[in-house]
C-alpha cells in the first residue's frame, strides 16, 4: 500500500512540475504553440446551470485558454444514454483527448477501450473505468466511499441508537451509492443502530427535490437525519426544512459541495458539508489529456482534496464560493 501511494504521489508531484515548466516556457513563445493542433472534448453527465457543473467548467475553461487548445464542453442533463452518443461522436471524430464526468463506469467502458485502441487520451471523474488503472486512465477526485465515511463519521457524533435515516440522491448511480457505503460504514462503526431506506431519487430540479423531501418529512416525522448525496440534493434538504418551520438541529442535515442555499443553511445552523475543489475536476482533467496528447505522459490518478465544513468553519469557505473554486 505504501509503495502504492508512494508512486502515485510521485506522478502527481511530476505532472505538477511539468505542468508549471511548461506554462514557464510558454510565455515567451508564439502564442498559440503550447496546445497547438490539439482538440479536446469534455462529455459532462450534469446540467451547466447546476454550480457544481459550472465549477468543473470554469476550471476546463481556465487550462484550454492557457494551453492554447481547441476544446468542446458537451452536457447530457443526467442521460447517460445522451453522454454515451457525445462520446461516441468524440471518437468518431478523432478529437485528441476526452474527459468524461460519468455515471455509467460499465456503460462508459466499451467507449473509453476503443478510444484508446485508437490513440485517444481519456480522463475520467466522478466513476472510475472498471478495467484500465491510473497508468492507462487517470481519475480526477477522491474515493467516494471514504468521502461517505468522512461525512458519516461526523453524522454519527449527533445520532443516537435507533435513528431513522433517509438518504437523497440526484441519481441512483455509483457516486450515490458509494457515498451511502461510507455513510452507513461510518455509523455502523460507530456502533449505533438506525433504519436507512434506499436511496431516494430526486433529479436535478431543486424546487422538485425540495418537494419530494418535505413529503417525506411529513410522512415520517420519526426522521432523525436527511442526507443530501449530491449538490443539488443537499441544499434541498435544508430548504426543505426552513419551509417547514424546523428548527436547527431537530433534524439532523448533511451532504456535500456547496451551492448557495447550502452555504444559508450551514450558516444558519442547521448542519454541515463535505467540500471538495470542484474547479480542479476541470483544470486537471484537461492537463492530464493535454501531457497524454502531446507527450505520451501518464499522469496518474490526480485527487481533490475535500473538507467538512459547518457553522465554525464556513466563512473562511465563502471566498472559494464567490470565486468558483469550491
Amino acid at each position: 500500500m505504501k509503495a502504492m501511494k508512494s508512486k502515485r504521489c510521485r506522478s502527481i508531484a511530476v505532472a505538477i512540475v511539468l505542468a508549471a515548466m511548461l506554462f514557464v516556457v510558454g510565455v515567451g513563445r508564439a502564442e498559440a504553440e503550447l496546445g497547438e493542433g490539439l482538440n479536446f472534448v469534455m462529455v459532462n453527465a450534469g446540467d451547466p446551470a447546476n454550480p457544481f457543473h459550472a465549477k468543473i467548467v470554469k476550471g476546463w475553461n481556465e487550462a484550454v485558454s492557457a494551453l492554447k487548445l481547441k476544446a468542446t464542453t458537451n452536457f447530457a442533463y443526467g442521460d447517460v444514454s445522451k453522454s454515451l452518443d457525445y462520446i461516441d461522436l468524440a471518437i468518431g471524430l478523432g478529437v485528441d483527448g476526452i474527459y468524461i464526468f460519468s455515471l455509467d463506469p460499465d456503460g462508459v467502458h466499451p467507449y473509453v477501450e476503443e478510444a484508446l485502441e485508437k490513440g485517444i487520451a481519456v480522463v475520467l471523474s466522478s466513476s472510475r473505468d472498471p478495467v484500465y488503472g491510473p497508468d492507462k486512465v487517470p481519475f480526477i477526485g477522491y474515493g467516494l466511499v471514504e468521502q461517505g465515511y468522512t461525512l458519516g463519521t461526523y453524522l454519527a457524533r449527533q445520532l443516537e441508537d435507533g435513528a431513522h435515516i433517509a438518504l437523497f440522491a440526484e441519481f441512483i448511480a455509483p457516486y450515490s451509492d458509494l457515498r451511502r457505503q461510507g455513510i452507513l460504514q461510518a455509523i455502523d462503526d460507530a456502533g449505533l443502530t438506525y433504519t436507512a431506506p434506499d436511496n431516494f431519487e430526486c433529479g436535478e430540479d431543486l424546487a422538485r427535490a425540495v418537494d419530494i423531501i418535505k413529503t417525506y418529512l411529513i410522512a415520517h416525522p420519526e426522521t432523525d437525519a436527511i442526507i443530501g448525496l449530491g449538490s443539488v440534493t443537499t441544499p434541498s434538504g435544508t430548504v426543505a426544512l426552513q419551509d417547514l418551520r424546523y428548527e436547527p438541529g431537530k433534524v439532523k442535515w448533511v451532504g456535500f459541495d456547496l451551492l448557495p442555499e447550502t452555504v444559508e443553511g450551514i450558516k444558519l445552523g442547521y448542519g454541515a458539508s463535505n467540500v471538495d475543489e470542484v474547479f480542479n475536476f476541470g483544470f486537471n482533467a484537461c492537463m492530464a489529456l493535454y501531457l497524454k496528447a502531446k507527450y505520451d505522459f501518464v499522469v496518474g490518478d490526480m485527487p481533490v482534496a475535500t473538507a467538512m465544513v459547518d457553522k465554525d468553519t464556513i466563512e473562511g469557505f465563502e471566498y472559494w464560493v464567490e470565486k468558483g473554486i469550491k
